[in-house]
């Protein structure tokens, strides 16, 4: 009986870290499967390319791919576009993502890449070659009004670029020719109060921290880097965006500028 108890004791001790790090263990999981099914069928496999872009500290473990199906139907651009992209990482306190955390340098925060095909044309260009800054736009505010605000149900996101500045022929991703935008942007936060079950819970863990105001707004910084692929007849875009500069900076010189493009 003295032995059962031990080994059951054991088991016990075992299994809390688990138990503990459970959101954290099921976001891995469920996000790993579902983004390698979501690559399968995305912008950069359908037409011969691949975006190597790797995870950075203190940012999820690994890269994520999701297929923006939805939009079209909610720009009104004949376009296809995927979405590589990752957020803070699981903090072992209070077990969600630092997404939510108004004290943290990546409250709010993302970095990834776009991939954009465009039925006529080349996507956040005109035919001259010079910026499409409305469709460059476009596409961050879609990711992150309509992906990750309504996702925890924020019902009327606000996306305002309040500012901007362009500079042409950056060298980003080992090749030339890139456009970068930076810009000042007035957004809703991601702090807010968990009311009921959400989708995205899965992938961020639930709210742990109570919030003074649901999606309260603040400035942010974001930078894109874009550039048209003639070779693939897409368009790509690195991106960060965060409130704090030295976020953005670090997060660019770290993971944007050290990331690949290349032929499948």
């Amino acid at each position: 009986m003295k032995k059962r108890l031990i080994v059951l004791f054991a088991l016990i001790i075992a299994a809390l870290p688990v138990i503990w790090f459970y959101p954290a263990l099921q976001s891995y999981v469920v996000m790993s499967i579902y983004s390698e099914t979501q690559n399968k069928s995305s912008v950069m496999r359908d037409n011969g390319f691949a975006i190597e872009m790797a995870a950075g500290e203190g940012w999820y473990p690994f890269v994520l791919t999701y297929n923006a199906t939805g939009f079209f139907n909610w720009s009104g651009i004949r376009a296809d576009m995927s979405i590589l992209y990752g957020f803070g990482a699981f903090d072992a306190a209070t077990r969600t993502s630092s997404l939510y955390d108004c004290k943290s340098d990546l409250y709010s925060a993302f970095y990834g890449a776009y991939a954009i095909k465009k039925n006529d044309g080349m996507y956040g260009f005109f035919n001259d070659g010079t910026l499409n800054l409305d469709e460059i736009i476009k596409a961050v505010e879609y990711d992150y009004t309509q992906l990750v605000l309504r996702g925890f149900g924020c019902e009327n996101p606000v996306f305002i670029v309040e500012e901007f500045n362009t500079k042409s022929d950056i060298i980003r991703a080992d090749s030339g020719g890139w456009t970068s935008i930076d810009a000042k942007m007035r957004v809703n936060g991601a702090a807010h109060n968990y009311k009921e079950n959400k989708t995205a819970y899965l992938q961020y863990g639930r709210p742990a921290q109570p919030a003074n105001e649901d999606f309260a707004l603040i400035t942010m910084t974001g930078r894109v880097y874009a550039k048209h692929f003639e070779e693939y007849g897409c368009t790509v875009m690195l991106y960060v965006m965060a409130e704090g500069l030295l976020t953005v900076d670090g997060c660019d010189n770290s993971i944007l500028a050290k990331t690949v493009i290349a032929g499948l």
